[in-house]
């Protein structure tokens, strides 16, 4: 690359990921993307050989661990990794790998950018598990060079946690980018699924887990009319317990669990109102993903989600454990399409305004930049 007349080396980064869901993955894809296609970058992706989702450039294969054992293997490997591909900066996703990478890049004299995308609740992982992952949220941010956290309040717990390292802890926001290109009609979608054309579809991404609260939701659209759906898109441990809690509420007709999907655009357009009962989240990409495809957000008001959607204007957030709440929200949005209609325009303004993809990429570019420069 040629740059005021001299010849410049692209950076080679790392993007070091644990066991990640659908959405970190799909941000690491799409940073990947698009900073190789920027020409100053040269990106790579290490991560579990069984990652969900396709990765735009090379995988190495690696797996940080779940539990307290295997991390110095884990510390070899991505060493390994990094000195023999002579990357400049390693980028790590979450407290496991931040760590490890961190350790890694301290080792090889590499710089380390980790990205926190959630806190562990002890109402989640149990209190013993959170207690550990509150250990390492000052850890990972003592080790790294530069933290981002994806919501105010993960940084503020951060800061809170490491006060040393407060400079080196900032907000950046995961902008998703364009709406989605769909390849399903949205009346396609709705037959596949087996809705009349009277039904009203409520729609959610969540892993099947603990933390996406999704009895509540199952709660919810038990108090709406008949001809209100729900269609769950993702897997997890707790499919066959909600799959039991539908039956005995009566909603196996209208609960629909369509397990994982590569067309989620599709079926997020399809929908009439995108919704979560999340104990915890960061700020979802999925989220975004129907703020953009203009789909009214109702959701719980925990973690990033107040910086995403204000309640009333640009949808509607509610108390989490609530589900009369929750369905009073939904209700409100299906029957007045009006407002619904005014809350997707300006949700639409919000992320625009507040998640910008540029911004992120051309943080991401300054951070790297800066840190190979200082190494």
């Amino acid at each position: 690359m040629v740059e005021g007349g001299f010849v410049t080396e692209r950076i080679k980064v790392l993007q070091v990921l644990g066991m990640s869901a659908g959405g970190i993955a799909a941000h690491v894809a799409r940073i990947t993307e698009e900073l190789n296609r920027n020409g100053s970058f040269e990106v790579d992706v290490a991560a579990p050989p069984d990652l969900p989702g396709e990765m735009p450039a090379a995988v190495w294969p690696l797996r940080i661990p779940e539990g307290p054992l295997g991390h110095r293997r884990a510390v070899n490997a991505v060493v390994r990794l990094a000195t023999g591909g002579g990357y400049g900066v390693i980028h790590a996703h979450g407290l496991r790998a931040g760590i490890d990478s961190a350790r890694a890049g301290k080792r090889a004299r590499i710089p380390v950018v980790t990205t926190v995308h959630n806190l562990v609740q002890p109402e989640i992982a149990g209190a013993l598990k959170a207690r550990a992952y509150r250990l390492a949220e000052p850890l990972v941010a003592k080790l790294s060079d530069r933290t981002l956290a994806v919501s105010e309040e993960i940084a503020a717990r951060l800061r809170s946690a490491a006060p040393s390292r407060a400079e080196s802890i900032e907000v950046l926001h995961l902008g998703v980018g364009e709406a989605p290109v769909l390849t399903t009609s949205r009346d396609d979608v709705r037959a596949a699924i087996g809705l009349m054309p009277h039904d009203l579809l409520v729609l959610t991404v969540a892993r099947l887990s603990p933390q996406k609260a999704l009895h509540v939701m199952l709660d919810a659209v038990g108090r709406l009319p008949d001809n209100v759906h729900l269609a769950i898109l993702g897997e997890g441990p707790l499919e066959a317990d909600l799959r039991t809690m539908a039956a005995a509420a009566g909603l196996s007709d209208r609960v629909h669990f369509l397990g994982f999907r590569s067309d989620v655009a599709d079926h997020l357009a399809a929908a009439d109102v995108y919704a979560l009962s999340s104990i915890w989240e960061g700020v979802p990409l999925s989220a975004q993903e129907a703020i953009l495809l203009g789909v009214p957000v109702v959701a719980t008001s925990v973690g990033g989600m107040p910086e995403l959607i204000e309640d009333g204007v640009s949808g509607r957030l509610v108390p989490r454990d609530d589900p009369k709440a929750l369905a009073a929200a939904l209700t409100q949005v299906l029957d007045d399409r009006g407002a619904a209609e005014r809350y997707a325009a300006a949700a639409l303004v919000a992320l625009e305004v507040n998640f910008s993809t540029a911004r992120m990429f051309e943080r991401l570019s300054e951070i790297y930049t800066e840190l190979t420069h200082e190494a």
